[in-house]
């Protein structure tokens, strides 16, 4: 399992002290919580704060859109050239239409689902996506607890990840987001899920990298 701590977390005050504190060896990507104060209800940071970032670490970008009108913010990001940009699905009537858009600058695309959305929505979107985040908390704030649901919902994905990728030779990543901590950690390594977003149990201790190892299991 990948880790992709989340900046948010962070002291963005002394931004590249808390970026220099990730090994590249230890993160596998920084995640960015791009919140606009609509689709949720705190506003977060944009695409300048973003850009800082790039610049102050070689770590691969786990863009990350909670916000309302995507098809506008995800311009704004395709210059960082991410790994990915994840928007969510309920923000979008037109999820296929942005999809391909990302995917022609060379970006991988992914698509959120809030813990209310039922998982089934993935079957007639499921091969425009190279990456499935399923959120384990309500989203909007970090700190939250890992909701007692979620390994249920993860479950329920990975059955119908085996059954349309054996249709269309497609497997999307699985990415989790909210509450990843150690008690959880194992649960989520067995359950196959591919990259586990975690912000207070990483960056609220001294040392980032050795909770990160945590997480991994080594």
């Amino acid at each position: 399992m990948k880790i992709s701590p989340s900046i948010l977390a962070a002291n963005l005050t002394k931004l590249s002290e808390s970026l220099g504190k990730l090994d590249i060896n230890a993160a596998d990507f920084i995640h960015l919580d791009i919140m606009d104060g609509h689709f949720v209800p705190p506003i977060t940071f944009g695409e300048q704060i973003s850009a800082a970032i790039k610049k102050e670490t070689t770590i691969a970008l786990d863009v990350h859109l909670m916000t309302s009108n995507p098809e506008a913010e995800v311009l704004k990001y395709i210059p960082l050239e991410p790994h990915n940009i994840t928007f969510h699905y309920e923000a979008t009537k037109f999820p296929v239409r942005l999809a391909e858009q990302i995917r022609k600058s060379g970006i991988k695309p992914g698509i959120a689902l809030n813990p209310s959305t039922p998982i089934a929505v993935i079957k007639d979107i499921y091969t425009f996506f190279d990456l499935f985040l399923i959120m384990t908390v309500e989203p909007g704030y970090y700190g939250q607890s890992f909701l007692p649901n979620s390994l249920a919902r993860i479950a329920e994905f990975n059955e119908l990840r085996k059954s349309l990728s054996e249709k269309t030779d497609h497997f999307p990543l699985l990415e989790v987001d909210g509450g990843v901590n150690a008690d959880n950690a194992v649960m989520l390594r067995e359950a196959q899920v591919d990259i586990a977003v975690a912000g207070s149990f990483v960056f609220k201790s001294d040392d980032p990298c050795a909770q990160i190892e945590i997480l991994k299991g080594k």
